[in-house]
C-alpha cells in the first residue's frame, strides 16, 4: 500500500474529526436535531448532520489526492445531488418518492455520463448487455443507497460498517493496481472514521440521511469499480454483494417482514438487525454494534478469502450464511412461523422447544423404543455420508493428482515494468493457468493497450504492446504506430496510462484470413492518462482473436 493511499486516510480523518464539534453546534443552532419516538433507542435530542462533515471533508480529500476524469466527474456531480437530498430531508421530510427520483437521476448520471455499470453480462449481445448492465446497475445503486440508511439505527453501527466495507474494497483495489479506487474508498472511510469517534455509544451526533444516504450511494458506486476483476462474473457480482451482505439481508428480510405483515416499505419499524440483537438477545447498543462489525468482517474476509483460496471463502460464506438464517429464525425476523432450518433440525433432536412437522410428530407417538433408535441410527449415518462425500469432494477438487507434476507455463511475456502492467500480467498469468478463457482475452487486450499507449521506459523505435500482437500483423502495425500515434513520442515522453477501465466485452464480426473459424472478441476499453493531451482519443476498442492455446491482438480502433 502506498504512502500516499494510507495518507488519504489519515488526512480526511483529521479534517473530519475537526469539522464534527463546529457540524454539533450548527446542528444544535438551527434546530436540525433527531427527536425521540417509539423506534428510537437514544434518551435525548442529537444534532442529525453529520454527514455534512463527512461530506465536507471527502471533498476535500478527493481534490487533494484524486486526478479528476469523467468517471470521478460523475461520481462526485451525483454526490452532491444525494448530499443535498438527505439534507433537505434532515430539515423538512421529503416524501419517500421523491427522495427515490433523485436517487435514480444521480444513478443514470454515474452509469450513462461516468459509464460505471456493472460487467459480467458478456455472453448477450451487444445492446442487450448494454441494457441489461444498466438496469442492474440502477438497482443495485439505489438499493445500497438505501439499506445504508435503514441500518443507520444504534450509535456508530452504519458508520463502522461501512469503514470495513470500504478498507475491504481498498485492499482488493490494490491487487488489481487501481491504487486510484483504494483511495477514493480511504478518502470516505477516513471522512467516517472522524466522525465515528464522536458517534460510537453514547453518540454526540448522528449522520443524518444526508449522510447515510451519501455514504450508501458512494459504496454502491464504489464497489462497482474497487473490487477490479473486470472480466470475472463473481467479482463484479458476487463481491460486493458478498462484502455488503448484512445491509443487504436486512433490507430484503425487512421489505419481506412488512409484506407479510401488510405494512407499507416506508413505515419503520423494531425488526431489523441491530433491534433483534439489542431487545430481544438483550445485548445492548455497544455489543449489537460490534457484534455487526465482527459479522461484516467476516463477510469481507470471505470475499477477500476467495481471490486467494476458493474453497475457503466459500465454506466460510455458507457456514455465515448457515448461522444468519437460524438468528433470522430465532428472533422471528420474518415471522413466527417462518423456522425451516429449526424444523429441520428437530428431526435429529426431537426437542419440545423446536417447531415440529406434525405428521412426524403422530408418527413418534407410535413408533416403539428399538424404531426410534433404527431411526436415528439412519440419520446419523445418512448425515455422515454427507459430511464424507462432501470433504472427498472438496479435497479431491482441490488436491492434485501425484502423477500431475507438470508446471502450467503461460504463453505470455512481460515487456513493461510499470505497477499497472506488472499487475496485469499477474492476474493475465493466474487466468491463463485457471483456464478463465473470458478473464484472459480481457486481460489480453488491456496489456496491450495500457503498454501501447504508455511512452515512458520506450527505447527510440519500440512499440509497446506487439508481443501480445498476432505476428503476421506486426511488421505494418509497427510502420502504422511510427506515423501515427508514436509521432508523438518526443513530444510527450513522460506520458503513461495511469489505470484502465473495461467498458464493454462481446464477439466479434471481424476475421483474418485464414482463420475464419477461429473464435474473435471486441474489447472496449476506456484510460486514464497522467497528463492532459488534446485530441488523443482516452477510448479504444481492441479486437482479439483465439489461436491454438492463447489470445492475440489482431486490431486496434478508436471508439
Amino acid at each position: 500500500m502506498s504512502l500516499t493511499v494510507i495518507l488519504s486516510f489519515v488526512v480526511t480523518t483529521i479534517i473530519s474529526a475537526l469539522m464534527i464539534p463546529l457540524v454539533i453546534k450548527a446542528g444544535n443552532q438551527l434546530g436540525i436535531v433527531a427527536h425521540m419516538n417509539k423506534r428510537t433507542v437514544h434518551k435525548h435530542e442529537i444534532a442529525r448532520i453529520g454527514g455534512y462533515a463527512i461530506y465536507l471533508s471527502s471533498l476535500i480529500g478527493s481534490a487533494l489526492f484524486l486526478k479528476a476524469d469523467h468517471q470521478i466527474n460523475a461520481i462526485m456531480v451525483a454526490g452532491f445531488i444525494i448530499f443535498m437530498v438527505g439534507l433537505y430531508d434532515d430539515s423538512h421530510d421529503l416524501s419517500p418518492k421523491v427522495k427515490l427520483i433523485f436517487e435514480v437521476i444521480a444513478a443514470l448520471i454515474v452509469i450513462v455520463y461516468g459509464e460505471i455499470y456493472i460487467k459480467g453480462f458478456g455472453y448477450f449481445p451487444s445492446d442487450a448487455m448494454t441494457f441489461l448492465s444498466g438496469v442492474v446497475t440502477l438497482f443495485w445503486i439505489v438499493g445500497i443507497t438505501n439499506a445504508i440508511n435503514l441500518i443507520d439505527g444504534l450509535d456508530g453501527l452504519s458508520a463502522g460498517i461501512s469503514i470495513i466495507v470500504l478498507v475491504t474494497i481498498s485492499m482488493t483495489s490494490l491487487l488489481s493496481g487501481r491504487s486510484d479506487i483504494a483511495s477514493l474508498s480511504l478518502i470516505l472511510a477516513g471522512s467516517i472514521m472522524g466522525f465515528l469517534f464522536f458517534n460510537f455509544h453514547p453518540a454526540k451526533i448522528f449522520m443524518g440521511d444526508c449522510g447515510a444516504l451519501y455514504i450508501g450511494f458512494m459504496i454502491s458506486v464504489i464497489s462497482l469499480l474497487g473490487f477490479g476483476y473486470n472480466a470475472s462474473t463473481f467479482f463484479t457480482l458476487g463481491a460486493p454483494i458478498i462484502v455488503l451482505m448484512v445491509p443487504i439481508m436486512d433490507t430484503l428480510i425487512a421489505i419481506l417482514r412488512r409484506k407479510i405483515h401488510h405494512k407499507k416499505f416506508s413505515e419503520a419499524d423494531r425488526g431489523h438487525l441491530h433491534h433483534n440483537l439489542m431487545f430481544k438477545l438483550k445485548l445492548g447498543q455497544r455489543k449489537s454494534v460490534l457484534v455487526l462489525y465482527l459479522v461484516t468482517f467476516l463477510f469481507s474476509l470471505s470475499s477477500y478469502l476467495y481471490y486467494y483460496n476458493p474453497t475457503a471463502g466459500t465454506i466460510l460464506f455458507i457456514a455465515l450464511m448457515i448461522m444468519f438464517e437460524i438468528f433470522v429464525e430465532v428472533t422471528d425476523m420474518i415471522s413466527r412461523k417462518y423456522k425451516p432450518i429449526l424444523t429441520i433440525v428437530n428431526i435429529f433432536i426431537d426437542s419440545d422447544k423446536l417447531p415440529k412437522i406434525k405428521f412426524l410428530d403422530r408418527y413418534r407417538k407410535r413408533r416403539s423404543p428399538q424404531k426410534a433408535m433404527r431411526d436415528h441410527l439412519i440419520i446419523a449415518l445418512c448425515f455422515l455420508l454427507v459430511i464424507v462425500g462432501v470433504g472427498y469432494f472438496m479435497t479431491s477438487k482441490d488436491t492434485p493428482l501425484p502423477i500431475k507434476t507438470e508446471t502450467v507455463q503461460s504463453p505470455y511475456t512481460k515487456s513493461g515494468d510499470s505497477e499497472l502492467l506488472n499487475n496485469i500480467y499477474a492476474r493475465l498469468d493466474t487466468s491463463y493457468k485457471n483456464k478463465d478463457e473470458e478473464d484472459e482475452c480481457q486481460l489480453v487486450a488491456a496489456y496491450f493497450v495500457c503498454d501501447y499507449y504508455t511512452f515512458v521506459d520506450k527505447k527510440k523505435n519500440e512499440i509497446g504492446g506487439v508481443d501480445y500482437m498476432y505476428s503476421e500483423m506486426v511488421e505494418n502495425f509497427s510502420q502504422y504506430a511510427q506515423t501515427s500515434f508514436y509521432s508523438y513520442k518526443n513530444q510527450y515522453p513522460e506520458l503513461e496510462v495511469l489505470k484502465y477501465n473495461i467498458i464493454s466485452y462481446s464477439p466479434s464480426k471481424v476475421t483474418i484470413a485464414g482463420l475464419e473459424d477461429n473464435d474473435y472478441y471486441n474489447i472496449l476499453i476506456s484510460l486514464t492518462f497522467n497528463e492532459e493531451i488534446e485530441g488523443l482519443n482516452s477510448t479504444v476498442n481492441v479486437t482479439v482473436v483465439r489461436v491454438e492455446d492463447r489470445y492475440y491482438v489482431c486490431g486496434l480502433d478508436n471508439a
